[in-house]
């Protein structure tokens, strides 16, 4: 409403009003109790004052309480004729209907509401701008629940557009500040739409972003809470947990002080399923019990389910398959009277999880026949999709260990391509990289040694490009200890060694159930490399500066020949299929293209700091306009650099490969 509008109504219910719009909310319930409680009123200040009853019962998650008493309010706003009240009381009464997921009562109500405001055109520009804005947030809504992904976001888009112009039309009025809420929270659908139907998570932690500032900028509570808890389910299906519970919790703070008991059950739930992906079940435990115990009080029958879910997944994984057991028999009860398709697909996905945990062959069989025909319906979630292929993957791998069977191979070498197709399509790439390194392990058993390291060089790019540096360390050090063990698996080519047997070589059970438990990544500890010789080459191989790390002579002559060997052919063969290093002996000579040239650097022990010291020298020196000009003018005259041409070059070098004294990364 106007603000010119509000000045000629009660005083305590404008008050109210700017309250609730502040997250005061016991401030702005006593001020309504008290203008209630004198009676005497209009009929339009009644009906205005329990509209607020159902603004402020919205903002504490009390939507059934909202339904209720708007029903009572639209009834005794039709005495009034046509109103703007009524079209209020009507899009507050869908709002609250968004969170039932009932998207044909949803339909129906802001059905209602649009065709009352579109025979209100006389009312205030600003206040007819203002509801239709609200009508398409609201149509946003119920094309995300009716999984239309290309509408929604054109509804959403839409609310934010008309929202944009009524704050510029309306600035610090009550109109302005609704609108830049309304915004927040039309950006946070845009959110759940790649959330939850493109799986596009980058889109999505972008939007959510987005409306986290817009949510700052209006100092709404509630708003900057639900743009929170938006971010943390971003991270955790991208596989940051860490980032995501710290995220979780300080939304949980938020909705606790504001005493909205829907939102801390909505939040605890998935806190809880983070924590028990960590191992900590203790934690998991209390906060999914204490879900549950709001979701009965307020009756969220979906919500309950998907606590079951997380029970029987924490109880199976602590090997308490008694009281896994019974909660899978609670939850068949409670999907059987939701009668919806999403729990049935849950249902059977924990039905199967525990008879992947039996001990009898058959019930592993039952199991898989199960995660086949969940994988074989229709629109899944990106979260069931993931859970059911790696479950899946892990039962072939038993069935591989047990059989020694190739054709088991096969199959599990396409379900993990299919992992790796989801995980890329959604730009999870924690996960990306983890399938990469389960790819690497399948590549190695098979004894396909140039695609397991190529597939390694591939995840550590990924992992390191979006900053997973501890998943970068742990495959960076996988690839070391393969170049280290490249005669074994050489010679395992000419021996009949069982596939079982080359799995327990490549510790591929191990990274299967590290995935699935999301554990927490341990790598040993980072310990600097001993540099023994960098050279610059150009594309054609021939040296354009050399600095060795040796004294003595004979050895680096006899070391130069040799290295200059493994040089060319690793830029003829190597390089070209995208590896990033090879084994020399007992030296690990690491390569970076810098066209015109490539970047060689030869040393001992772990690969990981050197990779990052050879490129922060990379940066330098061709950040250094003067240095890289020098480079390319000895390069055109065929001339190899000495390090008095270049008086700079000398104390970056041991700056950085001697003294090691620059900072990588965090790391060191």
């Amino acid at each position: 409403m106007s603000e010119h509008k509000l000045k000629s109504k009660p005083q305590e219910l404008i008050l109210a009003k700017r309250l609730i719009d502040k997250c005061k909310y016991n401030e702005a319930d006593q001020l309504i109790k008290n203008f209630d409680e004198k009676g005497g009123h209009t009929l339009y200040d009644t009906v205005l004052c329990h509209l607020l009853k159902c603004e402020l019962l919205f903002w504490r998650g009390l939507y059934g309480d909202v339904l209720k008493l708007a029903k009572q309010a639209y009834k005794e706003s039709l005495g009034l004729g046509k109103n703007i009240l009524s079209v209020d009381i009507l899009l507050i009464m869908a709002n609250a209907q968004v969170w039932f997921f009932q998207s044909d009562k949803l339909h129906d109500i802001i059905k209602q509401g649009e065709e009352l405001l579109k025979t209100l055109t006389q009312e205030l520009p600003a206040e007819y701008e203002q509801r239709e804005a609200y009508v398409a947030f609201l149509k946003g809504w119920f094309y995300l629940q009716t999984r239309d992904a290309d509408q929604a976001i054109k509804q959403f888009e839409l609310s934010i557009s008309l929202g944009k112009e009524i704050g510029a039309k309306q600035a610090g009025t009550s109109i302005a500040r609704f609108r830049i809420i309304r915004i927040a929270f039309s950006l946070a659908g845009i959110s759940w739409v790649f959330l939850d139907l493109k799986g596009n998570f980058d889109l999505a932690l972008k939007y959510s972003e987005r409306g986290m500032a817009i949510a700052e900028e209006s100092g709404n509570k509630y708003a900057i809470g639900y743009c929170i808890k938006n971010m943390a389910i971003v991270y955790s299906l991208k596989g940051e947990l860490d980032r995501s519970i710290m995220l979780y919790e300080r939304s949980l703070t938020i909705f606790n002080d504001l005493n909205n008991k829907n939102m801390v059950a909505s939040i605890l739930n998935p806190l809880g399923e983070t924590y028990r992906m960590r191992g900590k079940f203790d934690l998991a435990l209390e906060c999914i019990e204490q879900a549950m115990v709001l979701n009965r009080d307020l009756g969220a029958s979906r919500a309950l389910a998907v606590n079951h879910v997380n029970l029987i997944q924490i109880y199976s994984d602590m090997g308490d398959h008694e009281r896994a057991q019974q909660y899978l028999h609670d939850f068949e009860q409670l999907s059987n009277q939701l009668k919806k398709r999403v729990f049935k697909l849950w249902y059977l996905y924990a039905k199967a999880l525990l008879l992947k945990k039996s001990p009898r062959t058959r019930n592993w069989a039952k199991a898989e026949e199960i995660f086949r025909q969940i994988l074989e319906e229709e629109d899944l979630s990106y979260e069931l999709i993931i859970n059911s292929l790696l479950s899946l993957s892990e039962l072939l791998l038993i069935e591989l260990r047990i059989t020694n069977d190739s054709e088991v191979l096969d199959e599990l070498n396409q379900f993990i391509a299919r992992l790796l197709d989801n995980a890329e399509k959604s730009h999870s790439y924690w996960i990306l990289c983890e399938t990469l390194l389960i790819q690497a392990k399948l590549a190695l058993i098979s004894l396909n040694l140039e695609e397991t390291r190529r597939l390694l060089t591939q995840g550590q790019k990924i992992a390191e490009k979006y900053r997973f540096y501890l998943l970068a360390m742990k495959i960076s050090n996988e690839h070391d200890k393969l170049l280290k063990q490249l005669n074994m698996w050489e010679n395992l080519k000419e021996s009949k060694a069982s596939l079982n047997e080359r799995m327990e070589l490549a510790h591929l059970n191990e990274q299967m159930e590290d995935m699935i438990r999301k554990r927490a990544i341990e790598v040993p500890e980072l310990s600097n490399e001993e540099p023994v010789f960098i050279l610059i080459v150009s594309e054609g191989g021939r040296p354009i500066f050399s600095q060795s790390f040796i004294e003595d002579q004979k050895f680096e002559d006899n070391l130069f020949g040799g290295f200059f060997t493994a040089i060319n052919s690793f830029i003829s063969e190597k390089f070209s299929e995208g590896l990033d290093r090879a084994s020399f002996g007992e030296h690990t000579l690491l390569m970076n293209p810098v066209p015109p040239f490539f970047m060689c650097y030869v040393f001992k022990g772990q690969s990981y700091l050197a990779q990052h010291r050879i490129r922060y020298f990379i940066d330098k020196i061709q950040n250094d306009e003067p240095v890289w000009q020098t480079f390319n003018k000895f390069n055109q005259v065929n001339r190899e650099i000495q390090l008095k041409d270049i008086p700079s070059l000398e104390p970056l070098i041991n700056e950085i490969f001697i003294r090691k004294t620059i900072h990588l990364n965090g790391l060191v």
